[in-house]
């Protein structure tokens, strides 16, 4: 199988926690296949995406635009431009911007 998605088709909505909104470009069920979910994270100068974790789901994040504070357990971790990270999902994790420039963020889940 295989799919183009274009990802214009789909808007940046409020997230509904923290201030940051999110654009989910794939999501699918464990029937469907190991990958959960693909999008953009987009958090505002002095916005937050608040802690969360999702035990059955492992994550990365890769930073396109923008830097910010990973928030990881009870750490904070300088992230920018370029950085990945992997977040296996029963970890609490979540990102902090502190600059002046929106933090861009893609986010790609997979089952366990």
């Amino acid at each position: 199988m295989w799919k183009i998605i274009r990802s214009e088709e789909y808007s940046f909505e409020p997230y509904g926690k923290g201030i940051a909104d999110i654009k989910r470009i794939m999501r699918q069920s464990a029937s469907e296949g190991r990958f959960e979910g693909l999008g953009l994270l987009r958090v505002p100068s002095n916005g937050i995406f608040p802690k969360h974790v999702h035990p059955e789901k492992e994550e990365i994040y890769y930073i396109l635009s923008g830097s910010g504070l990973l928030m990881v357990e009870d750490s904070e971790l300088n992230v920018t431009k370029g950085d990945a990270v992997y977040i296996s999902g029963n970890v609490q994790h979540g990102l902090k911007n502190v600059s002046e420039e929106a933090l861009v963020v893609l986010y790609i889940t997979a089952f366990k």
